[in-house]
């Protein structure tokens, strides 16, 4: 039987509180102002589905997480702080 590690891979994100008054970084702002990949309906905040499917819904406390590749994803916080820490 094999075993498996992560590999180690530092990502950029940021914890999601539905105040877009906030500073936030650089690329979240720049992503939702362009619409591509994150678009608000209302006052909420989704994610578009790479593959055409339904949008994710980002709730207060999720992480928006940019990949390696650039592209973006989300987490749930209690997944999100499982897998990664925080560099200092």
């Amino acid at each position: 039987m094999a075993s498996y590690a992560r590999k180690p891979q530092t990502i950029e994100a940021h914890q999601w509180n539905g105040d877009v008054t906030q500073k936030m970084p650089e690329w979240l702002y720049d992503s939702i102002m362009n619409g591509d990949n994150l678009v608000f309906t209302g006052r909420r905040l989704f994610l578009n589905n790479q593959d055409g499917e339904e949008a994710y819904q980002i709730d207060d406390g999720d992480y928006i997480v940019r990949e390696a590749d650039g592209s973006l994803s989300t987490r749930h916080p209690g997944v999100f702080e499982s897998e990664w820490y925080l560099l200092k």
